[in-house]
């Protein structure tokens, strides 16, 4: 996985890209810790790379095993950004097609009754 973000990986051959040796270290973190079925907490900075570091092994862990793949995060605008940004990237990046959803709780859509009594 660290492969996939070095300077001459996928990721590094990337326009604009900037390689962060702890986003590598956590890309394999991850992949290692998919593998082994276990949990993993991680604390990182703002610039580290957080993102795509847990998006490109999820990526591969499903395809590889036919299942997909749940990234749930606390913010909807780290979601849309998940989904409007990195999401593509990645699947520019690696050697198979997927698909992304975004779904957001009930709470986010307009309810028509409530509409109604407004």
């Amino acid at each position: 996985m660290g492969e996939f973000f070095s300077d001459g990986g996928k990721l590094g051959k990337a326009k604009g890209y900037e390689s962060r040796p702890g986003q590598a270290r956590m890309a394999e973190r991850v992949a290692e810790t998919i593998e082994d079925r276990k949990h993993l907490l991680v604390e990182a900075g703002t610039g580290t790379g957080k993102s795509l570091a847990y998006l490109v092994p999820a990526a591969y862990a499903a395809q590889e095993l036919g299942k997909k793949a749940i990234i749930s995060t606390y913010t909807i605008h780290l979601q849309e950004q998940l989904f409007g940004k990195d999401v593509p990237i990645v699947q520019s990046l690696v050697p198979f097609e997927f698909t992304a959803a975004l779904l957001k709780g009930r709470q986010n859509y307009l309810c028509p009754h409530r509409l109604k009594k407004a």
